[in-house]
């Protein structure tokens, strides 16, 4: 499914709606004005024009309070033949509040689904603050039938639901413990042992791993593996977990804390962007320079890394290798193929940087 551009958006908005109508994959009824400009990602001012104009043109029904509008001309080719399959994206936040990542993700994984008549919609149901949400998904599914899901950064409640109900999903990232569902995510444990292994070759035995604070399994997983890399010699070695509250104040407190707490910390290891960003311009205002004063690692990447200077050592995924290897399940999954309990990691691969020292510990 096509965007549409800012310019001349509402006519834009009429020309996809039409090509959407003729390919099968909207169908009448048509959805309520808030999940169809959701969808489109426009306002719903502009919905309501280009609404408005097919009315005019006799493509749908008019607006009726209470009843959803109807599709007055059919396609010509068969549905069958054209329909398009849909993909549920659940998510907490919305597509301008996910992470610069996850969107280029999504790009590729939308291109890829394309290339066999399947459509992508990212979805927020009202579910993520409560602890039962059964209601809210149940009338959330009856109104978005999608062929297949998948589920990001979702409870253990709302795993749990889809799995109960047998729903064809897939979890992009770690499944909350109990959940029994197919999932696929970068191997955090893997990467934060391969960073503990060559920080301790480069002579650094007390670091601190800084994440956020939200229960998410693949941080947990960063810490067990981190941890696992330094327990050869916990008598010499240290591991401590700093948390953050979601801000750039939030990092800088945890940091501070941590560094008063236990000054012998020679090495950072950072799970987000954001926390690069707030860490070397603290630094930076303080007169610390990286990695002479303190040494750097992200589990995590962003394209801006590569502006930085110095350079920062990090770990990264291929977005189209991710995205290939989510399309596969995701078909599977559609065709009707079972994925129970299935797993897969893709190991991130280290990218060297000039912002971890080697200490002299003699």
């Amino acid at each position: 499914m096509k965007l549409p551009s800012r310019n001349s958006l509402v006519s834009q908005t009429v020309a996809i709606i039409e090509e959407m109508i003729q390919s099968g994959e909207l169908q009448s009824p048509l959805p309520g004005e808030r999940r169809l400009a959701a969808r489109l990602h426009i306002g719903r001012d502009t919905l309501r024009s280009a609404l408005s104009e097919l009315e005019r043109r006799q493509w749908i029904s008019a607006g009726n309070q209470g009843s959803r509008r109807k599709i007055l001309k059919v396609p010509s080719s068969s549905p069958t033949e054209s329909a398009t399959k849909l993909v549920g994206f659940v998510s907490p936040k919305p597509l301008e509040e996910l992470p610069r990542n996850m969107l280029i993700e999504l790009d590729a994984l939308r291109a890829i689904l394309a290339k066999s008549n399947t459509s992508l919609e990212i979805l927020t149901p009202a579910v993520f603050h409560t602890t039962n949400p059964d209601k809210r998904l149940e009338q959330f599914i009856h109104d978005n039938q999608a062929d297949a899901w998948i589920l990001y950064r979702c409870t253990r409640e709302i795993q749990h639901w889809f799995a109960s109900k047998k729903l064809p999903c897939i979890i992009r990232g770690y499944p909350q413990p109990g959940v029994l569902l197919p999932y696929l995510d970068e191997d955090w444990k893997a990467a934060a042992y391969h960073v503990g292994t060559q920080l301790l070759q480069k002579g650094h035995t007390n670091v601190a791993l800084l994440v956020p604070n939200q229960p998410l399994q693949g941080l947990k997983a960063a810490e067990e593996g981190l941890k696992e890399a330094f327990e050869f010699d916990n008598e010499n070695c240290r591991v401590d977990i700093l948390t953050e509250k979601g801000d750039k104040d939030g990092v800088v407190h945890s940091i501070q804390k941590g560094l008063s707490q236990n000054p012998s910390i020679t090495a950072l290891i950072l799970t987000r962007p954001r926390h690069i960003l707030n860490t070397i311009t603290w630094l930076a205002s303080h007169r610390f320079h990286v990695p002479e004063h303190l040494s750097l690692v992200g589990l995590c990447y962003d394209s801006w890394f590569e502006e930085i200077i110095p350079t920062i050592t990090h770990y990264k995924i291929s977005h189209i290798k991710m995205a290939t290897a989510l399309s596969r399940r995701l078909n599977s999954l559609m065709q009707g193929s079972s994925l129970d309990n299935y797993s897969h990691f893709v190991i991130p691969e280290e990218a060297h940087g000039h912002s971890v020292k080697t200490l002299d510990n003699d």
